[in-house]
């Protein structure tokens, strides 16, 4: 009998089967895929797993067999690795062919797209669309012709290497977080994909310079963005959210906070977010309380660089302020 997907940490499941059909329908179940598939290698099972946190979502893929799929428009950016075998890609006019070790976008977010897998072990990270346009200075609910891939693998084998740290880094210590905690590191995790995505794919997802950015760049632009971070330190949010609030466009704010502070905003959020760790390993109980939950809880999660960057602005350790609690 296959095995049901079943549950696992942070929002994931996993599914296992040798039966051809029961694996055809359920790749169509769980994505909507037109699919044609062959009888798989005896003996040697479809396998699947998925663990999702927040907006987050890695899967894996391991089937012994070759298929054919076309799916519709994913609305979100894809990128997979391809661990073992080959795929053939096909979007729009692009055809991409990959192999073991390549790295590729799926697709164009906003287009239907088809392919050809091969005994392939697949490794899929998907990312939501809205944040990498933030990443790339996009106004939040501007209208504006869809983010495009001016192609559909990293700009060098070096970019596709970090894309594939980044996703290993992601996974080993942000996806195995239990179900719902620490957000604020799902979401910075999730930001993190989402810049490394526009540092490794060429797109057309910054918007040009215009004379209003500059002209906003002003110390009022500066001031509502600060009172706003400052009231929303536990929330997720992002340079486009700030930029909203300010009432200009990203590339306004930034250019705003360079003049005026000298930082930017994603670092002033960072700084104001130190201080209420701060606040909280002062007032922290040593018997109850750790340094790495209260870091968590303020969206640090790499506990080096929150230690270095904690010293460096009250001269003293994480844990040294937690003991004088």
């Amino acid at each position: 009998m296959p095995q049901q997907p079943q549950e696992r940490p942070a929002g994931g499941r996993s599914f296992r089967t040798t039966e051809v059909d029961v694996a055809r329908d359920w790749l169509k179940t769980a994505y909507g895929t037109s699919l044609r598939m062959r009888t798989p290698t005896p003996h040697r099972p479809f396998q699947y797993s998925r663990t999702s946190a927040g907006p987050l979502s890695l899967s894996t893929l391991a089937l012994p067999t070759e298929y054919s799929y076309a799916t519709d428009p994913l609305g979100a950016v894809a990128i997979t690795h391809v661990v073992g075998g080959r795929m053939v890609r096909e979007c729009a006019d692009d055809v991409t062919r990959a192999g073991a070790g390549d790295v590729l976008a799926i697709s164009q977010p906003h287009l239907p797209y088809s392919g050809r897998v091969y005994h392939a072990e697949l490794r899929a990270v998907t990312v939501p669309l809205a944040l990498v346009q933030e990443a790339a200075g996009r106004p939040a609910g501007q209208k504006s012709r869809p983010l495009r891939f001016t192609r559909f693998t990293p700009v060098t084998r070096a970019m596709a290497d970090q894309w594939k740290r980044t996703v290993d880094y992601v996974e080993a210590s942000v996806l195995a977080l239990p179900e719902g905690a620490a957000p604020l590191v799902v979401d910075a995790a999730a930001r993190l994909l989402a810049a490394t995505v526009l540092a490794a794919f060429p797109a057309d997802a910054r918007p040009e310079p215009v004379l209003a950015d500059t002209r906003d760049a002003t110390s009022e632009t500066v001031r509502r963005a600060v009172a706003f971070i400052e009231s929303h330190p536990a929330a997720e949010i992002g340079l486009a959210d700030a930029a909203a609030a300010a009432g200009v466009t990203p590339r306004a704010l930034q250019y705003a906070f360079r003049r005026h502070l000298g930082t930017t905003p994603m670092a002033y959020l960072r700084r104001v977010r130190l201080s209420q760790a701060h606040a909280d390993l002062v007032a922290a109980d040593p018997a109850r309380d750790t340094v790495t939950a209260i870091a968590h809880r303020w969206g640090f999660h790499h506990q080096g660089r929150f230690a270095a960057a904690y010293r460096e602005a009250y001269g003293v350790r994480p844990r040294d302020a937690l003991a004088g609690s």
